[in-house]
């Protein structure tokens, strides 16, 4: 079991084609307090004009302090769950944010459907699978020394996690808690890795994402700005904030940082 729950370098690279082989640039830990704290320390330290070209990935079996969207605790639980962080440069500021964290909740979701589970994307950058959070995604935007801009992705995902600490445990699921069966996490991110949508085109990731979020026309409940509401979402832009119908009759753009959607009352309303 040791062997499909512990990163193996060796493992990945033969998983990967030419030239991403060479493209990619692993950093492998057996412990840390978060990898996107090692990708910054990494990125602080980066010698050469070529480094920039690369794609850097981060990933340790124990994360102490992984972090999600709002400064909320993710629970890595240990190497029975997958912590990676991906380091790239990018030619935009913080307009790409939302292409970027769009692009990376895209290739969980088709490594999950690679492995045969059927996922979910939740609005704006966690992974369902029955309606309970099997992965989460935090975009962070990083300018260098020497005014070059970069972006960390960070990925936390539950694969072979059987059990949750009692306050998330009927909230959590993982791949092994939904199919019955281990995974390699090596092969899980390998495949992650070939699934990075980062070279695609701007208005192909947005679209792909608008769809698999299946939000538009939806009643839902919600918080917004601490006060609970119902409403029906009438559009998703382009930059990830939602276009809301509010029950009072008002219209409103809302974005993550200030609006919780609660998922389960989507089955209550859209029958």
């Amino acid at each position: 079991m040791d062997i499909l729950n512990f990163f193996n370098s060796d493992k990945i690279k033969l998983s990967l084609k030419e030239p991403l082989r060479n493209k990619i640039k692993l950093k492998l830990f057996s412990r840390t307090d978060s990898t996107n704290d090692q990708a910054k320390k990494y990125l602080k330290n980066m010698k050469t004009k070529n480094d920039i070209n690369n794609t850097y990935v981060f990933a340790a079996d124990f994360q102490k302090k992984g972090r999600g969207r709002r400064g909320h605790s993710w629970f890595s639980g240990g190497p029975e769950g997958l912590a990676a962080s991906f380091l790239f440069a990018v030619e935009d500021e913080t307009a790409r944010i939302p292409l970027v964290t769009a692009a990376a909740a895209l290739a969980v979701y088709d490594t999950f459907k690679y492995f045969d589970l059927s996922a979910a994307i939740k609005w704006p950058n966690d992974i369902l699978a029955s309606q309970k959070k099997i992965a989460g995604i935090l975009s962070e935007l990083v300018i260098d020394n020497s005014k070059n801009t970069f972006v960390i992705i960070g990925c936390g995902i539950n694969l072979n996690n059987s059990t949750f600490k009692k306050e998330i445990n009927n909230l959590a699921t993982s791949y092994y808690l939904e199919r019955k069966e281990h995974i390699d996490k090596n092969l899980f991110l390998a495949v992650l890795i070939v699934n990075n949508y980062f070279d695609q085109k701007r208005e192909e990731i947005i679209l792909m994402w608008k769809e698999k979020l299946a939000l538009i026309g939806k009643k839902i409940d919600f918080t917004y700005k601490d006060n609970n509401y119902t409403g029906e979402i009438k559009k998703i832009l382009d930059d990830g904030d939602l276009l809301i119908n509010f029950n009072n009759g008002q219209s409103k753009k809302v974005s993550s940082f200030n609006t919780s959607l609660n998922y389960k009352s989507l089955k209550k309303y859209n029958k």
